[in-house]
């Protein structure tokens, strides 16, 4: 006699927190923002690389080219001693390499609120960047990585140089997993150079 077997969703922490923080996003959409001025939104082109395994992630995809686009909205600046400033970010990346005589591609859709830290009270010259959301690998395997999930959480940490005239420069580190919900959790890491856009 067969028993009757469950199924049930692979990922639903990974899940619930993509709904809330989509559902977050939207409010804050809706709200006025602390300083409605130019500078608001930002387009972000950025370029960059795959990495090994030196940091978070346990294999390497160092071989993996990388190019993406970023649109942030800015919904709160607080100046202070130190000027804080929260962006709502949409992301996406392409990735391409050869692995077994093969191209592979990797496509990553990101949605997350975003912490940018001036040591000053204006927002110029360096800053550090904090970003914790979700996104969507539209491959589980990569290379020599094999995700279980395609929704992941996601996680970046920044640093960069706003200019004089509002244009930024930064360089940024971004990671990418299930905060083992699934096994395997491999982790997916690349690095980028990124050309920030105010408008």
């Amino acid at each position: 006699m067969c028993k009757s077997q469950s199924v049930l969703p692979t990922y639903p922490p990974a899940l619930l927190l993509a709904a809330l923080l989509l559902a977050l996003l939207l409010s804050l959409g809706i709200a006025e923002p602390a300083h409605a001025e130019k500078g608001d939104q930002e387009w972000i082109i950025s370029a960059g690389k795959g990495l090994g395994n030196a940091l978070i992630q346990q294999k390497s995809i160092a071989g993996a080219g990388m190019v993406g686009a970023n649109w942030s909205y800015q919904f709160y600046d607080y100046p202070a001693n130190h000027r804080i400033q929260w962006w709502a970010q949409g992301s996406y990346s392409y990735m391409q390499m050869t692995y077994g005589g093969r191209e592979q591609k990797q496509q990553i859709w990101e949605l997350k609120p975003v912490m940018r830290w001036y040591p000053g009270t204006e927002a110029r010259g360096w800053f550090g960047e904090l970003g914790i959301g979700a996104a969507y690998l539209t491959e589980r395997s990569f290379g020599v990585i094999d995700l279980s999930t395609n929704l992941n959480f996601s996680l970046h940490f920044a640093s960069g140089y706003t200019l004089q005239n509002g244009q930024t420069v930064s360089l940024r580190y971004s990671h990418f997993s299930n905060g083992y919900t699934n096994t395997p959790n491999p982790g997916f890491d690349f690095a980028s150079l990124n050309w920030h856009v105010t408008f």
